[in-house]
């Protein structure tokens, strides 16, 4: 087998541009303006267009004491470079629809909420162009919003956390075509988040390294969890589709949980880099990243990257699919990573791990031949790379061959049997393929007479799960049923 070393980094870095306009700000004496509040007020740049449509060409800073009010069924259409700034939490962004707009393809800011002193809430509104920043103490929640071609300009996603913070939310929002990210925190951001079922098609369209979800680290602020998600990638070279980096080595208990979620077609799937973290990766389907043209810059459905061996990364990883990658799953530097540990263990102890992995059709040729688009070789196979000095254990799971034996996994597999200078991955018993049922031992003749259950009941057929087989020899084995 060919040896190859990916790396995959991509970069948050949250940038502000001066603003331009003239800006209004308001008086600071506990009032809710509606915008057609605003567009009686001389100066405010707002202009009433009909009953429910306005413009605005001016930035507005509205202070803490005061809030604006997006009200039901409003279009706010936005000049070029337009922000609205928003001081503490008394604002209305909770309408039953709303649409925020460019001026005649003009390339809107959009909306800043800093200073934040409460909980908030932005719901039910479509920003064509447009992009929410977001920062202060407390969270806020995103929800049933649609980002339309986010243009960038407020930063370098649709939505951007730029400040510390705990309990945040964004669920059921639609992302499409954004230039860069969906959503990001800048590197230096311990923003606690929970992102579930969004839809992210076509992001990045800038084709520059910024992943669809490219997050940091939370520590004391909270878990990241990033779960149930839909990214559809645009097979571009250069962004990934999900990444968590603590690039700065901020100092915590970062708990993350990367969990049931699908993407497709682009550069890499999942990307972690850095250290003190505690990532769970369970469930996630990822297919067909191979889009970069030199593999060793990347292209894995998994990579964990950790350099400290005091604070290395852990990382556990069950039940994903990852298919169609230039690398199955890269781990690498002091990375403790548990892909399925089922001997010597019992259920109950914090290694078990049943593995359910399934890696199908990874593979890499170095670097792009000519005549091709990219790397992507399945005949010259990676399921798995070891560039660690570690023990790496990956029981259980079904490896891209048609025999879950020792022998043909062996040549999907890069570790100490390939570099004496890295570690062992000790893969057996695997899973069978298609039936899901783990191998009980290549090496023993004895057949499976009994199943047994954790639940104490036994059959002489397997059940899916975990069962105890009680082989004709006498002796018992753990098998994992996936199907």
């Amino acid at each position: 087998m060919n040896k190859f070393l990916p790396v995959a980094i991509a970069l948050c870095v949250a940038t502000t541009v001066a603003a331009k306009n003239e800006v209004y700000t308001t008086p600071d004496t506990g009032t809710i303006y509606t915008f057609a509040d605003l567009a009686k007020i001389e100066g405010t740049g707002v202009t009433q267009i009909d009953a429910n449509t306005f413009s605005i060409v001016n930035d507005i800073d509205v202070k803490a004491k005061d809030g604006i009010e997006l009200t039901n069924g409003m279009t706010l259409k936005m000049g070029k470079d337009v922000l609205i700034r928003l001081y503490g939490s008394k604002s209305r962004l909770t309408p039953d629809t709303a649409t925020i707009v460019p001026i005649d393809g003009q390339q809107p800011k959009g909306f800043h909420l800093t200073d934040i002193d409460n909980n908030m809430a932005i719901k039910h509104v479509r920003f064509e162009g447009a992009g929410i920043k977001i920062g202060g103490s407390y969270g806020v929640t995103v929800e049933n919003c649609t980002f339309f071609e986010h243009n960038d300009k407020i930063g370098h996603a649709a939505i951007d956390f730029v400040g510390s913070s705990i309990n945040n939310i964004v669920r059921n929002c639609h992302f499409i075509r954004t230039t860069c990210a969906a959503i990001a925190s800048g590197s230096n951001i311990a923003a606690g988040v929970i992102i579930e079922d969004n839809l992210m098609e076509d992001c990045s369209t800038g084709n520059r390294n910024y992943p669809v979800i490219n997050e940091t680290p939370a520590g004391a602020n909270g878990p990241v969890i990033i779960r149930r998600n839909k990214i559809y990638g645009g097979k571009r070279t250069r962004p990934g589709a999900v990444s968590m980096s603590n690039m700065m080595s901020m100092i915590g208990d970062h708990k993350i949980f990367i969990e049931d979620n699908y993407m497709d077609n682009s550069r890499y799937g999942i990307n972690v880099l850095g250290n003190y973290m505690d990532i769970r990766i369970t469930g996630n389907t990822v297919l067909d990243c191979h889009y970069e043209t030199n593999a060793m810059n990347g292209g894995s459905g998994l990579t964990v990257n950790s350099t400290s061996e005091e604070h290395a990364t852990r990382v556990y990883i069950e039940g994903n699919r990852f298919e169609g990658c230039l690398w199955g799953v890269t781990i690498i530097g002091k990375t403790l990573a548990n892909i399925g540990h089922i001997t010597d263990v019992k259920e109950t102890d914090a290694d078990y791990n049943p593995g359910r992995n399934v890696f199908k059709n990874n593979g890499n040729c170095g670097t792009t031949p000519e005549g091709a688009e990219t790397a992507f070789d399945p005949s010259n196979p990676y399921d798995l790379y070891n560039n660690t000095a570690l023990t790496l254990y990956a029981q259980g799971n079904t490896w891209g061959c048609e025999k879950q034996t020792a022998e043909e996994i062996e040549k999907r597999i890069f570790h100490s049997a390939d570099d004496s200078k890295l570690g062992q991955v000790i893969f057996m018993p695997a899973g069978s393929g298609a039936s899901g049922i783990a191998n009980i031992d290549a090496d023993n003749n004895a057949v499976p007479v009994l199943y047994v259950q954790p639940n104490g009941i036994s059959s002489t057929t397997p059940v899916k799960g975990l069962n105890i087989v009680r082989m004709s020899d006498g002796t018992t084995r753990k098998v994992i049923i996936n199907q």
